[in-house]
């Protein structure tokens, strides 16, 4: 009994001391000149389950002397990772990116007005697309990606980003999400301008 009680609690030390590791990263400024979120964040996900990692295996031996606990050094900070990856796509990365999010918070700014579909629409047009320039936010993400080149005065989807596509309709498809971003046919997106 001892032994679960103890286990249990290493488990939740190591969780909270990953996800603490993780904030201070992401805090401390530590690869600020990645410009996208998403692999600073990865980057910074890493170097959290290394230390957690070595923390973890550290007490997890003086814990319990070699096996088994030792082991769960490693199932523990995979756990803590796991926990932290989550949090980090579910909520920060929603954040930077969701249009939901930016619609939320359009209202917020005026609790007492009303929107209707045409005012929100005119809103993120003006706000989002314009004040914000996210579409080229976007696209300059996309060539850091590799996902899309520069050509001549455009972009265009380079292997990788057809490969990408092909992967999204694949996992839309098996989990029931609107494809229509992915599937769109050549005559239902029209011709570029």
């Amino acid at each position: 009994m001892l032994r679960a009680v103890v286990r249990t609690a290493f488990y939740l030390g190591t969780g909270t001391l990953g996800f603490g590791l993780f904030a201070l990263l992401v805090r401390s400024g530590l690869l600020a000149q990645v410009d996208i979120l998403f692999y600073r964040g990865i980057a910074l996900l890493a170097l959290a389950f290394a230390i957690t990692w070595a923390g973890a295996a550290w007490l997890a031996r003086r814990l319990a002397g070699r096996r088994p606990f030792a082991q769960d050094g490693l199932s523990a900070s995979a756990l803590s990772l796991a926990f932290n990856l989550s949090f980090f796509v579910l909520l920060p990365v929603t954040i930077d990116r969701s249009v939901s999010v930016f619609m939320l918070g359009e209202m917020a700014a005026h609790p007492a007005e009303s929107y209707s579909a045409q005012t929100m629409r005119d809103a993120f047009e003006r706000r989002y697309l314009g004040e914000y320039r996210q579409i080229e936010r976007r696209l300059a993400e996309q060539v850091a990606s590799g996902n899309v080149e520069r050509v001549g005065g455009g972009y265009r989807l380079t292997s990788q980003g057809e490969a990408f596509i092909r992967s999204s309709r694949s996992i839309g498809r098996l989990f029931g999400t609107d494809t229509r971003f992915v599937d769109l046919r050549p005559a239902e997106a029209g011709p570029p301008p």
